[in-house]
């Protein structure tokens, strides 16, 4: 009698093409993964793969059957999901753990998600950081400005955030041509996220066409407290025009060269797998709309 963990090991190897890091996804040891595919096999009675170095290759027998079983057994875990989702009137609310950057989260996702009948647990880091907690499952879905070409993990736009010049309301200057901007912002106490310059690298590419030669004043690793300390009179910095339209509205920072912008875009990614789980469709719906 096939049991139904051969099959899900046998979709997480094929998804892979690689019986050890099936094992890490499904959180089992090698061996037993490597048993659900023998048994498997055996109960067939043909091989799934052709095990070459380093790679599982499916055979014409083990394309037919991922190809039969995968919509049988998303269509049973997605219902198994479903009757949780719409019994959690009963109890608590169901969970979703999202992982992303403290200050888009806090400014542009909560006022998003707030209305949701869903419990998040949240977790703050870079990007790097942020996938690789969701490769490892320690989150369900992630919000982030880096798309990787990585299989098994899927990635939705949600908006493109804006970046523009942003100093304390003292700052005047007159100049418009593009030499003597880059030689005055050269000369600017400068806050940064970190000492690579993040985003102001892009902000000197996509308008000076090189790198800035310059090193940063203040290394603050969250973009609140850069905006804090622009209106304490801290220097200048790059910054999401989300982040600061109520200090603008309030004159206590101002943009210089508003014409000068450049772009991030920001993703949701989430595993392939659980793109059909209820309660991650919902909160995606939600991200996607506008505030």
């Amino acid at each position: 009698m096939i049991d139904f963990e051969w099959y899900r090991s046998f979709i997480s190897i094929y998804k892979h093409r690689s019986v050890s890091a099936a094992a890490k996804a499904r959180i089992l040891t090698q061996p037993a993964m490597s048993q659900h595919l023998a048994a498997l096999e055996a109960e067939i009675g043909e091989p799934l793969f052709i095990r070459a170095p380093r790679k599982m290759i499916p055979t014409d027998k083990g394309k037919e059957l991922y190809t039969k079983i995968v919509p049988l057994i998303e269509n049973l875990e997605n219902t198994t999901l479903q009757m949780l989702h719409s019994s959690s009137g009963n109890g608590r609310s169901p969970v979703i753990r999202i992982g992303s950057p403290a200050e888009y989260f806090t400014i542009r996702t909560l006022p998003k998600i707030r209305d949701l009948n869903i419990r998040f647990l949240s977790r703050f880091g870079v990007a790097g950081t942020l996938l690789e907690k969701l490769e490892k499952d320690e989150v369900d879905l992630i919000l982030t400005t880096q798309k990787t070409q990585q299989q098994g993990i899927e990635y939705q736009k949600l908006e493109d955030e804006v970046f523009v010049a942003v100093v304390p309301p003292i700052y005047e200057t007159d100049i418009g041509n593009a030499a003597e901007i880059e030689q005055w912002l050269n000369n600017q106490n400068w806050l940064s996220y970190g000492l690579e310059l993040p985003i102001i690298r892009r902000y000197w590419r996509d308008h000076f066409k090189k790198r800035p030669d310059f090193q940063p004043y203040h290394v603050i690793p969250d973009l609140r407290s850069i905006l804090a300390g622009i209106e304490n009179g801290l220097g200048m910095s790059i910054l999401p025009t989300y982040l600061f339209e109520k200090s603008l509205l309030e004159n206590r920072v101002k943009v210089l060269f508003p014409e000068l912008t450049t772009e991030n875009t920001i993703y949701a990614a989430y595993k392939v797998e659980h793109k059909n789980n209820p309660i991650l469709v919902e909160v995606l719906e939600a991200l996607k709309r506008k505030n």
